[in-house]
């Protein structure tokens, strides 16, 4: 799972999950990151990242505007869409940094054993280290 994609894969497709299962592994994986603060912050900060560029593009282009050009309001709407572009990908990397990891303990204690480190499902009886990325396996906390 180490390609990169546009949206996080949240557990190895091969792990086929009924939305009733995919719901509860996503509110246990919620509850457990809101309890940690570092991940919490760490979230809002990766994903607020672009937000100065919401407010800069636009008012640097409109305060070269002379009033007659029609070139500056196209301007300011092209850097609100590379502002939407930015924070999506921000949004995407705070996903993985920080709410994937959550994500694979609540499939874990849900009993979806599943490495912590690359996601590999693990079998009905965890082997001592992941056969994919060989980290440790250990019991989530």
């Amino acid at each position: 799972m180490a390609d990169w994609n546009w949206w996080p894969q949240f557990h190895d497709p091969s792990l086929r999950l009924s939305l009733r299962d995919q719901l509860a592994v996503h509110w246990d994986a919620n509850l457990r990151m809101l309890r940690d603060w570092r991940a919490c912050v760490a979230f809002v900060w990766i994903s607020l990242l672009p937000v100065p560029l919401l407010f800069l593009l636009p008012a640097a282009v409109m305060l070269n505007w002379d009033g007659t050009s029609p070139a500056a309001p196209a301007l300011a709407a092209l850097g609100f869409l590379l502002y939407l572009f930015l924070q999506h990908l921000a949004f995407a990397a705070a996903m993985r940094r920080t709410y994937i990891p959550f994500v694979r303990i609540a499939l874990t204690a849900q009993g979806h054993p599943t490495c912590l480190r690359c996601g590999h499902p693990l079998g009905p009886v965890p082997p001592a280290a992941c056969p994919e990325c060989g980290s440790a396996h250990r019991e989530p906390g």
